[in-house]
């Protein structure tokens, strides 16, 4: 755990914008075309813009189920469609083959000087299959509903942004070879608060590096260790991602 923050505030200080960045935007302009690569934050564009980052996320599963904090990396796909009137959608997909998530959402945000508020809605499914394990032949299919409020900050080129979400499992299904072992409806089961920095990195690269902390009692990547208490648990997860 604590490597992993460590590896993440040196990759912060490695990305900071460069010396030579363009002045910072009047409050009340749009970003211009160059500075638009974002997948996290909810800033105004001049048009329609689409972006996708490309990247790895790491997981620290929750220590109650497991006997110490154990990663795990994903492959992470993020996007973000702006509009000028507010309207964005956003999304992501990740998977390490144990597990699999594929959301999508809109969001609704206004700039206000240079900071930015926004609402959103949010759907995911998750996938989990281990049944490729000697000795496990389980899968488990869940959807997960996450209203959230969202703001960033822009200072010159570096852009901060927040996200803090709701989650509501809507359905899971879970099996054991063909046994249904599992399947609940509509549970509240916690929330996260998601912060990251979007950059430049190198000329016309721009990158984002992001953590999110969960507090749940049915975290989505330890979906085949059982919380029979129902406990709320903490668990982190860093990602960084190259913004096409």
């Amino acid at each position: 755990m604590n490597i992993s923050i460590a590896l993440f505030i040196v990759a912060t200080t490695a990305c900071w914008s460069h010396p030579d960045s363009a002045s910072s935007v009047a409050s009340d302009t749009l970003i211009p075309k160059d500075d638009r690569h974002y997948v996290i934050s909810s800033r105004e564009v001049e048009d329609l813009n689409f972006n996708v980052s490309i990247g790895a996320s790491l997981a620290i599963l929750p220590q109650p189920l497991t006997e110490y904090p154990t990663p795990a990396p994903m492959l992470d796909i993020r996007w973000r469609l702006a509009s000028v009137l507010g309207l964005q959608g956003y999304g992501r997909i990740a998977s390490n083959l144990a597990t699999s998530i594929v959301q999508a959402g809109a969001l609704y945000a206004r700039d206000i000087g240079p900071a930015t508020l926004g609402v959103g809605y949010s759907v995911s499914f998750v996938y989990g299959n281990i049944t490729y394990i000697d000795g496990f032949n389980t899968t488990q299919e869940r959807w997960i509903n996450q209203p959230m409020i969202c703001s960033s900050w822009r200072f010159d080129r570096v852009t901060l942004s927040a996200r803090l979400e709701l989650e509501v499992i809507t359905s899971i299904n879970q099996k054991i070879e063909d046994q249904v072992v599992r399947s609940d409806a509509n549970a509240i089961t916690g929330g996260s608060l998601t912060l990251a920095i979007e950059q430049p990195f190198w000329h016309d690269t721009h990158v984002v590096l992001g953590v999110t902390f969960a507090n749940s009692s049915n975290p989505y990547q330890a979906w085949f260790l059982y919380n029979t208490f129902q406990d709320r648990l903490f668990s982190s997860e860093f990602f960084v991602g190259f913004i096409l």
